[in-house]
């Protein structure tokens, strides 16, 4: 073996998940040079699989920890935006020892690669997994360079592939999509390496030829790939070697342990009669697509139109005393393990009273209201899940204009002059009738029903079991431990899992590997039948929870005020402070923690699952609409506007409150911290200011975006009119 090269190269140390620590020895690479020894591969893990077409295959992965990421220069000339790699790092370990390559031309790059396939002996069938940390941006970059195995290429979506393996053996994979977050938070969460911030100008026009400060812009680029390292052996460790499968989301991580979990908690009688339920309860392909298009509905967010467009402080008084958010801690896990939801299929029923059906079925109706409108200043239901609603014709300066006949708060139903027709669960229609009124009794169109039950246990199992684990690591000062994020990813894709939807449209590549979308392509027939879980318990586990949220408010508005009730975002509400605020949220507490309990979970880990916690104290809170607010706790001002970075805020000149109007808000490009990318899948050549020709197959490029906030002019004027009315409340108006 040839080892010479190591005893004078600079080495990196990488922290592996089973606690050890290896050199990995730097090497600047060119295309021809002479190639190093690599670290040897071990035993191979074989997994079996099912191919695009169907076909079962076996593979065999190599252990090697593996990660691979590029650094762009970006090239913006009007409406042309185009992106260069100049500096390319591959990390390859094993539990010994490792390499991490650098390079500066695509020459090289693949050069390096067909050296590495040819060392391992690798094919099609016999691979190493290269970890990447966003895939669509590289595989941007690589698809002309390599030859992918298209019916084993998969996508989440166009330009967002999860993996991308080659023919040559090299299956790239990406990390994100199961860690979650950025690069940093997977560092934070599960590597020892940590990434380094701000070392590397990427304003900087950059040529394959321009040098890298060694000691800041070159180790930026060899921790990326040293994180990506770390992370492979985790993964492995955790996921591979025992399973002998590889994970691709948070979800499917999930998923699997469900699977295994009602494998070895059921007989296999009871399995196959839970999977002919699951059959013969799953929608058809029409009713599915009608579901979530119209009955499902997600989290209820919103801001009350009475306390939009102007700025709520804390003036120590009873009338102004600021505001008060609340959080529930794990709404959906608390209602996954709560509430009931159906457990046989729906079936028509034309013979019923609605209302004693409602209290004893899960049931999903087609109704219709006559002139609806809200009780109070709330509004709840979205115009987007109208299957009708009634319009009229206005003119204007461009002649007649059709729009909805009825007031639209920030894209809710406050009121309509005519019909308005819905597919709701038996769980919107009590909420509508707590925040809505109509002419006349609601004509029920069609109606369906089914048994209520409890969530799968193989379900809840899981679910709490990663919670309870969750918990004790808190308490026992391991949230920065890889364990700590494995329990918390579980329960936050518990309810992510529930929703996952079939994925109807094929998205994959062609010989090129160019983008192809191929619609309705998807067997549904297949899809039901490998199904275990059914959508329509996602569906009611939105709607328990969008339940839970509104209770207390209910009786906030009931005993205060609807004027008290200032935003809510899914599993919080943000009100106007008052003493009794807090009695009303101990009772709903109180009266979910003998919930909890009755289902067995009265160990003390549980004890602050579905509680709403008292998340701060607000001196000032101004609201705009949905996931448009500003906070100021502390004397620091926090920002969620959609779209907007957190950090811009800080790039705001002058009063913040002051600049977030309804007369919209606008930052530069370059203040904004937003950024968006382009995608140029031709051809491209550049000179750089060194007179280094580059050249790129396909590429892309990240840029910065100035940031706009408008409103509607109809919600506009609604918050105009919201602002006025408080100032004349002030002045003793009314």
């Amino acid at each position: 073996m040839q080892i010479g090269w190591r005893q004078h190269t600079e080495a990196v140390k990488l922290k592996l998940h089973n606690g050890g620590e290896i050199p990995a020895y730097i090497i600047h690479y060119k295309a021809g040079q002479r190639f190093p020894d690599l670290p040897p591969a071990g035993r191979v893990i074989s997994i079996k699989t099912v191919n695009d077409i169907g076909e079962k295959e076996v593979l065999h992965y190599l252990p090697i920890y593996a990660g691979f990421d590029i650094e762009t220069t970006n090239v913006i000339d009007g409406d042309t935006k185009l992106g260069f790699m100049y500096h390319w790092q591959l990390s390859i370990c094993n539990d010994d020892w490792g390499i991490v390559f650098l390079g500066r031309e695509w020459e090289a790059y693949v050069d390096c690669i067909e050296q590495i396939q040819a060392f391992y002996h690798l094919d099609a069938s016999t691979r190493i997994i290269v970890w990447v940390a966003n895939l669509g941006f590289e595989y941007t970059f690589l698809k002309s360079r390599f030859k992918w195995i298209i019916d084993r290429f998969f996508a989440k979506e166009e330009r967002h592939p999860l993996n991308a393996p080659t023919v040559g053996g090299i299956d790239y994979r990406e990390a994100l999509s199961i860690s979650g977050g950025s690069l940093a938070q997977l560092a934070k969460d599960y590597t020892f390496t940590q990434k380094l911030v701000g070392d590397l100008d990427y304003s900087k026009l950059r040529s394959s030829q321009t040098p890298l400060e060694k000691e800041t812009e070159e180790r930026y680029c060899i921790n990326d790939v040293t994180i990506l390292a770390e992370w492979s052996s985790f993964v492995f460790d955790k996921y591979i070697k025992p399973d002998k499968k590889i994970p691709l989301t948070k979800t499917g991580l999930l998923r699997s342990e469900m699977k295994r979990e009602l494998k070895e908690s059921t007989t296999y009688k009871q399995r196959q009669e839970y999977k002919q339920l699951v059959y013969d309860a799953f929608p058809d392909e029409t009713t599915y697509k009608f579901w979530f298009r119209y009955l499902f509905r997600g989290g209820y967010t919103h801001g009350n139109i009475l306390n939009c467009g102007y700025t709520i402080e804390d003036k120590n008084t009873p009338e102004d005393a600021g505001a008060d958010g609340f959080d529930i801690t794990s709404s959906y896990p608390a209602q996954m393990n709560v509430a009931y939801y159906p457990v046989t299929p729906f079936e028509p029923i034309y013979d019923y009273d609605l209302e004693q059906l409602i209290k004893s079925k899960c049931v999903i109706m087609i109704a219709e209201f006559d002139n609806i409108k809200r009780k109070t200043s709330i509004s709840y239901e979205s115009k987007h899940k109208a299957i009708e609603l009634p319009y009229k014709y206005i003119e204007t300066k461009r002649g007649l204009k059709k729009v909805i006949d009825g007031i639209i708060d920030n894209g809710r139903i406050a009121e309509l002059n005519g019909t308005l027709k819905v597919c709701i669960t038996e769980i919107d229609y009590k909420i509508y009738k707590e925040l809505y009124s109509w002419d006349g009794p609601v004509r029920i169109k069609a109606i369906w029903v089914a048994e209520r039950g409890r969530m799968p246990s193989f379900v809840t199992a899981v679910l709490n079991r990663h919670y309870k684990n969750k918990a004790l690591m808190k308490k026992q000062g391991l949230k920065d431990s890889p364990e700590y994020a494995i329990e918390k990813s579980g329960v936050n894709a518990s309810y992510g899992l529930l929703v996952t939807r079939v994925q109807l449209d094929k998205v994959t590549i062609d010989s090129n590997g160019n983008w192809v979308t191929i619609e309705n392509s998807v067997d549904f027939e297949k899809e039901r039948k490998k199904a275990f879980l059914l959508p329509q318990i996602g569906i009611w586990v939105t709607a328990q929870a969008r339940l839970a949220l509104f209770l207390p408010m209910f009786e906030i508005i009931k005993r205060l005020g609807d004027r008290y009730i200032i935003y809510n975002d899914t599993d919080s509400i943000k009100v106007r402070a008052h003493p009794l605020i807090f009695e009303i949220i101990k009772k709903y507490n109180d009266w979910m923690s003998k919930r909890i309990k009755a289902v067995g979970l009265t160990e003390p880990e549980f004890d602050d699952l579905g509680q709403y916690e008292h998340e701060a104290h607000y001196t000032k809170i101004k609201v705009l609409g949905a996931k448009r607010y500003l906070v100021e706790e502390n004397g620091k001002v926090k920002a969620t506007i959609a779209g907007m970075p957190k950090n811009a805020l800080l790039n705001i000149k002058g009063d913040a409150f002051e600049a977030f109007s309804e007369w919209g808000m606008s930052l530069e490009a370059g203040i904004s911290e937003k950024r968006t990318i382009h995608y140029e899948d031709s051809p491209s050549d550049w000179i750089a200011p060194d007179g280094v020709m580059m050249h790129e197959e396909s590429s892309a490029c990240i840029y910065e975006i100035a940031f706009s906030m408008t409103l509607d002019e109809y919600y506009k004027t609604m918050i105009q009119d919201s602002i006025k009315n408080e100032k004349m409340r002030k002045l003793g108006g009314f």
